[in-house]
């Protein structure tokens, strides 16, 4: 039977005492760490340089410390810190397709938004003209006469503004002739707003009509006189930022009972359209 080799660092003497069957401690030492090897195999000589097969004993297998990593080689530091840092994560393919998802229902939405809101501006009805009183003033420094007229502006949208600009023109006519103008006033009116204004037409360098010249000096009998208001006005309708620019055409025909004191409209007709 070939004879049992000693473990490294330990002695023949301090091996021998040992039983086959007992487990050897190792060793302290702080330059090396040992592991037990169970007593189950035993080198045998299998002839005289080399040992092919092991019987039962107990061997001490000394491993030097500069060879235990405690840390990762330098050439697996990258993979530690790749799964150390969550940002170089990929992100799962369908977490993707859920924000591109949701960020084209937003475009969509902002779409649908702004055109409902121009869709509203266009589809916006038109502002309703009306006139409430005339007055006739034969008595001016230009010898030739004023008429003022009152009309009424009335905003009929209830979520649209309309600013009328200044640029708009107005003319009164008697039989298709052109008797007077005026330049149409600017101002802004908020939805389901009316307004009243005065407007002065001064008149136009022509002759008295003989309409005019009976109404304006019969008391009794009244004279009636039929009129027709023309008037176009650069405007623009509004709603939050959304702004659409246009031109209202304003057509009146109206009558009145005389052109003394104390005239009263008899009945109108007013159409206004965009251009």
């Amino acid at each position: 039977m070939a004879e049992r080799v000693p473990a490294p660092g330990i002695g023949k003497d301090e091996y021998s005492e040992q039983q086959p069957n007992e487990m050897i401690q190792p060793a302290a030492s702080s330059s090396t760490s040992r592991a037990l090897v169970p007593p189950s195999q035993e080198l045998v000589p299998h002839n005289q340089s080399q040992y092919t097969t092991f019987r039962a004993g107990t061997y001490v297998v000394q491993v030097p410390k500069d060879q235990i990593y405690r840390i990762p080689p330098p050439e697996n530091a990258s993979i530690v810190e790749r799964h150390r840092d969550p940002s170089k994560k990929k992100k799962p393919l369908c977490c993707n397709f859920v924000c591109l998802g949701i960020l084209g229902f937003f475009l969509l939405f902002i779409i649908l938004l702004i055109a409902g809101l121009y869709v509203s501006v266009i589809l916006s009805k038109d502002p309703k003209f009306s006139v409430q009183r005339l007055v006739y003033n034969n008595k001016t420094k230009s010898h030739r006469p004023d008429y003022t007229i009152t009309l009424k502006a009335q905003n009929r949208n209830s979520q649209v503004a309309i600013l009328y600009k200044k640029g708009g023109e107005a003319s009164l006519n008697l039989n298709t002739q052109e008797i007077a103008t005026v330049s149409y006033p600017s101002f802004e009116q908020d939805s389901e707003q009316s307004k009243e204004f005065a407007v002065i037409f001064h008149g136009s360098k022509i002759k008295l009509p003989k309409e005019i010249q009976k109404s304006s000096t019969s008391p009794k009998p009244k004279v009636h006189v039929k009129f027709s208001l023309s008037m176009d006005i650069p405007g623009r309708m509004s709603r939050g930022a959304l702004k659409r620019s246009m031109t209202f055409r304003v057509d009146c025909d109206f009558t009145v009972d005389t052109l003394v004191k104390g005239t009263r409209v008899l009945n109108q007709e007013c159409h206004t359209n965009r251009k």
